[in-house]
């Protein structure tokens, strides 16, 4: 499976721009023979998988550019290609039929995530509860409230425990991205963050986490996928949207964190 690098991505995107600009000059964005998806960076270590077991059932090369989900729609829109959008949150999901990226009817959910506090694995500040995060001196991290969904979560946690100007008093910082205040946990620049729960399981030797319980929360993640309006051949990409979501699939995403059990996500969103 072929990945693009950050250089490769922006170079394909000129020349393609450079191709659409010759006189009666066509690109339909797709890889010959295989399939050009474009997907949260968050869904890499689930995707690499799937991609593999896909090729080897279907003899088909599948194309990946990795990046943060609003970066990965961007790009798609700009240079009008791409086969599969796969979306890290409900709300970019949203924004990519919103923008006409996204066939509505393909929009498919692929697996749930669940805020949850992150803390450094030797967690110095002895956080057990939310209310810990309160406490003078602690450094809290959530992500930037205005692009992501867990970054919005996160206040509502806080005041819906009756603790929001307090823990909002000790936000050190809004990280760009979930996987960037991953880092930071890990690197132990801050005391504690609010992240995803598949973290727990993709990075056990470097953080703890603690789970809310559902009257705790304000809402959950849930990974999408859907096939984009300049898919070449919508049959394909609809094959490919469909093993996302199949037992193979569902198998990948679970093995590494995400929740693909519907019940325990209807626990979760309180129904």
């Amino acid at each position: 499976m072929k990945r693009f690098s950050v250089f490769h991505r922006f170079a394909a995107l000129a020349l393609l721009m450079f191709t659409l600009a010759l006189p009666g000059a066509s690109c339909s964005g797709e890889p010959a023979g295989g399939l050009a998806v474009f997907a949260a960076a968050g869904a890499k270590p689930a995707l690499d998988e799937i991609c593999r077991l896909y090729e080897e059932k279907y003899s088909v090369t599948v194309e990946v550019a990795y990046g943060g989900g609003g970066e990965v729609l961007s790009q798609m829109e700009l240079s009008r290609s791409g086969d599969v959008y796969v979306a890290p949150e409900q709300k970019f999901m949203e924004m990519a039929v919103e923008k006409g990226v996204a066939l509505p009817e393909t929009v498919v959910s692929i697996a749930g995530m669940i805020p949850v506090i992150g803390l450094p694995a030797d967690n110095p500040r002895n956080i057990k509860t939310l209310e810990d995060l309160a406490a003078p001196g602690v450094r809290v991290a959530i992500t930037r409230r205005e692009t992501t969904l867990l970054g919005q979560y996160a206040p509502e946690i806080f005041a819906k425990a009756g603790l929001g100007g307090a823990i909002e008093a000790n936000i050190a910082i809004e990280a760009a991205r979930p996987d960037s205040l991953l880092t930071m946990l890990v690197m132990g620049q801050v005391d504690a963050g609010i992240i995803w729960s598949f973290y727990e399981v993709q990075s056990p030797d470097d953080i703890i986490v603690i789970r809310l319980s559902p009257e705790q929360l304000t809402g959950i993640g849930e990974m999408r996928a859907a096939v984009a309006s300049y898919a070449a051949d919508r049959d394909a990409a609809e094959q490919f949207v469909a093993f996302l979501t199949s037992a193979e699939g569902k198998e990948v995403f679970g093995s590494l964190g995400y929740i693909t059990d519907e019940a325990e996500l209807n626990r979760y969103r309180g129904e």
